[in-house]
């Protein structure tokens, strides 16, 4: 897409009943959906704060298209632009998301400097802004204030690098978590697992390592 608000475009078909696991990524996606013998149907995904489990008939397909965190949508423009429109269709996709989505390259560089920098204070005197600006200039864009932001990112970078053998108290303390047990309270909270069970989870781990902030 010319505006750069396109992260990624992905493809789905169920294959069993137990449903896909989604993990909270800071992006909104516009997906296409269809059953065997249904027309095609749009929706927009919502921002979500903690892991879920979504179910699908078996045989149903999906076509995505993940946009960049802090993207701005008009969405009753860009369903009813969708409507009828084939899941294999992607040139009309990207057509059609185009004129309806936009990157604002002010709240692009907030959320990138809140994913960027531990401390929050720092964060505003890196953008050269006040807390009520930050505040206001985010949350009004993406509805979550800038904690959500800072928070998702530092738990999806300290959730990809259980990968490592390293103790999870170091892991806490580089990713400046104050101590284990503050991150084991935040990856509960966001994924609904401890540390130790995401370097258990292959399919978690997975997921963390798809597109989205952070």
């Amino acid at each position: 897409m010319p505006n750069g608000a396109l992260l990624q475009a992905w493809r789905h078909t169920a294959r069993n009943a137990d449903g896909a696991l989604i993990l909270p990524d800071g992006c909104v996606d516009l997906i296409g959906y269809q059953s065997p013998g249904e027309a095609p149907r749009w929706k927009l995904s919502p921002l979500i704060d903690r892991a879920s489990r979504v179910a699908s008939p078996v045989g149903q397909r999906y076509a995505g298209y993940r946009l960049q965190p802090g993207t701005t949508v008009k969405p009753a423009a860009l369903l009813s632009a969708m409507e009828g429109l084939e899941l294999d269709d992607t040139p009309g996709a990207l057509a059609r998301l185009d004129a309806a989505v936009a990157l604002d390259e002010r709240v692009n560089e907030a959320l990138q400097t809140l994913a960027d920098e531990h401390d929050l204070n720092r964060a505003q005197r890196q953008l050269g802004v006040s807390e009520r600006s930050l505040q206001r200039l985010v949350s009004a864009t993406t509805g979550r204030p800038p904690l959500y932001w800072k928070r998702l990112a530092r738990l999806r970078r300290a959730a990809r690098s259980l990968g490592s053998e390293a103790p999870l108290a170091a892991l806490a303390a580089d990713h400046g978590y104050a101590d284990q047990a503050h991150m084991n309270l935040e990856f509960q909270r966001w994924l609904g697992l401890t540390p130790q069970q995401v370097r258990q989870r292959a399919d978690v781990k997975r997921l963390l390592f798809e597109s989205g902030f952070g």
